[in-house]
């Protein structure tokens, strides 16, 4: 039996080193031990990708708050692990996929979009642009967005911030909020 794919799903950070929001230790050791980290935009300058790169391989779709940096360049990813097909954007909205996205709504041509978009059908959508964790399920699709490790909203209100951990295996596709207090 092969070993499932552990991957961190990232977005809405905003690292900005002395400017803004950096990467605590409580993240840094909730990311121990992953095999790729998936950034969705909103990560700010490349050296927090730099630090991130220091524990998984990184690669990721670009935000409006991205420096360039050739690991999140793109703008729609697909991200193939065995037989499970991860659609990555940054604004679903802004994609065509979705009407909303909180809550996430998916736009009535989501599946032909996904097509176009993605290059064929895909098992979750990953997207950000809000900062809140969410998932949702329609028929066909999960959507998840990890909301921000760094930046969550609420956070006067002590909600924690949050990415997504998946475990990626042989026809099996498992998916887990990471709280970071």
């Amino acid at each position: 039996m092969v070993q499932p794919v552990i991957v961190a799903v990232l977005a809405d950070c905003h690292i900005h080193p002395g400017g803004g929001p950096d990467w605590t230790p409580q993240i840094l050791e909730a990311l121990a031990g992953v095999d790729l980290i998936v950034t969705l935009g909103d990560m700010g300058e490349a050296a927090g990708l730099d630090r991130l790169a220091q524990i998984a391989p990184v690669l990721g779709v670009r935000g409006q708050d991205d420096s360039d940096d050739p690991r999140t360049a793109q703008q729609v990813r697909v991200l193939q692990l065995g037989t499970t097909r991860l659609g990555c954007v940054f604004d679903p909205v802004a994609a065509g996929l979705a009407s909303s996205v909180d809550p996430f709504t998916p736009d009535f041509n989501f599946r032909p979009k996904c097509r176009e978009l993605f290059g064929g059908e895909i098992t979750a959508l990953l997207y950000a642009s809000t900062h809140t964790p969410q998932s949702s399920w329609f028929p066909g699709c999960m959507a998840l967005n990890p909301g921000s490790a760094t930046l969550p909203t609420g956070m006067e209100d002590g909600v924690p911030g949050a990415f997504v951990r998946l475990s990626v295996g042989e026809n099996r596709f498992d998916f887990e909020f990471v709280e970071i207090r």
